[in-house]
C-alpha cells in the first residue's frame, strides 16, 4: 500500500508540475511521494538479500530515466533514483566497523548529492537515514519536519515541502495494510510514467 500511494502521489505531482503548474493542490498531494519512497528504501535495505543487486536496479532505472526526465522537466537536477541509490549506499556504509571510514564515506556521499545536484540532495539522503534509524521513534514526525525545513532553506524547495512530514503519521496506518507489488511494477513505474508524460507533453506541444 505504501508504494502504491507513493506512486499515485508522484504521478499526481508530476501531472501538476507539467500540465497544471498553477494547481498548487496537486503539488501538495505530491509532497507525500518522496518520503514514502524514502521509507521504501530504508525498509528495503533491511530486507534485501542482496543489496548490490538492489543498488544495481536503482542505478539502471536512474540512468534509463535521466534523459526523458530532463526533457520533461528541463531541470538541472539528476532524477530522484540517484538520490535513493545514494541513500541506500549511505546505509550500507554505516555497517562498516571503522568509524573514520563511516564518517568519511557519509560526508563524501552528502557532498556528491549536493554538488552534483541530485534531486532533494542532502535532505533526501538524510530522510532515508532517519527512517532507517528512527522507524519506531515517537519523535519521527519532528525529525522529518526539521529535515524538510532544512530542504526548504538549503534547496529553496517550496514551503509546501514541510507538509511531507505528514507521511510519518500515514506510514504506520498504511504499513498495516501493506502488500507486495510485482517487481516490474515497482521498478517500471518511474521510467514508464516519465516517458508517457513526455510523450503527452510533446503531442500537446507544450
Amino acid at each position: 500500500m505504501i508504494k502504491l500511494i507513493a506512486m499515485a502521489a508522484m504521478l499526481i505531482d508530476h501531472i501538476g508540475a507539467v500540465f497544471f503548474p498553477g494547481a498548487l493542490w496537486l503539488r501538495i498531494i505530491g509532497r507525500l511521494s518522496f518520503p514514502l519512497f524514502a521509507w521504501g528504501i530504508a525498509m528495503g535495505s533491511r530486507r534485501t538479500r542482496n543489496w548490490k543487486r538492489y543498488a544495481a536496479r536503482l542505478l539502471i532505472i536512474a540512468l534509463v530515466t535521466q534523459l526523458p526526465y530532463y526533457l520533461l522537466f528541463r531541470t538541472e537536477y539528476w532524477n530522484v533514483c540517484f538520490t535513493l541509490l545514494s541513500g541506500l549506499l549511505a546505509l550500507r556504509l554505516m555497517d562498516l566497523r571503522s568509524k573514520p571510514l563511516k564518517i568519511a564515506g557519509l560526508l563524501s556521499i552528502l557532498a556528491l548529492v549536493h554538488f552534483l545536484n541530485f534531486e532533494y540532495g542532502i535532505y533526501g539522503v538524510l530522510t532515508i537515514m532517519v527512517f532507517y534509524y528512527y522507524k519506531d521513534d515517537n519523535y519521527l514526525p519532528l525529525y522529518q519536519g526539521l529535515l524538510s525545513l532544512g530542504g526548504v532553506l538549503i534547496y529553496r524547495l517550496h514551503e509546501i515541502q514541510l507538509l511531507s512530514a505528514a507521511s510519518s503519521f500515514l506510514i504506520p496506518v498504511l504499513e498495516r495494510e501493506d502488500f507486495p507489488l510485482k517487481r516490474w511494477v515497482q521498478y517500471g513505474f518511474y521510467p514508464i510514467h516519465i516517458i508517457l508524460l513526455l510523450v503527452i507533453k510533446t503531442i500537446a506541444g507544450l
